[in-house]
């Protein structure tokens, strides 16, 4: 991810009461790269993802729980495919 520097906590997370989702498009956004890459990490496991009413959605919550716990690396397959 060669964005912008986003630190992403789960304190940063709204606290409605359901899982903290973003699409694709908007993650491409902030991580500087195209939807297709986005889309490619989802496909292949290296992102955190979600079925929500038929979208696919990275799964902010997951992805921020790992990163607090230390990960620092996102390989193909870490992720079960949504």
């Amino acid at each position: 991810m060669n964005g912008p520097h986003v630190r992403l906590t789960r304190a940063a997370l709204p606290s409605s009461g359901n899982s903290a989702v973003m699409s694709a498009e908007a993650f491409a956004g902030m991580c500087g790269v195209s939807v297709e890459t986005v889309v490619d990490w989802m496909d292949n496991g290296t992102v955190p993802a979600v079925r929500v009413q038929g979208s696919r959605l990275i799964d902010l919550e997951l992805l921020c729980e790992d990163l607090e716990q230390g990960k620092d690396a996102f390989d193909k397959g870490d992720y079960e495919h949504a």
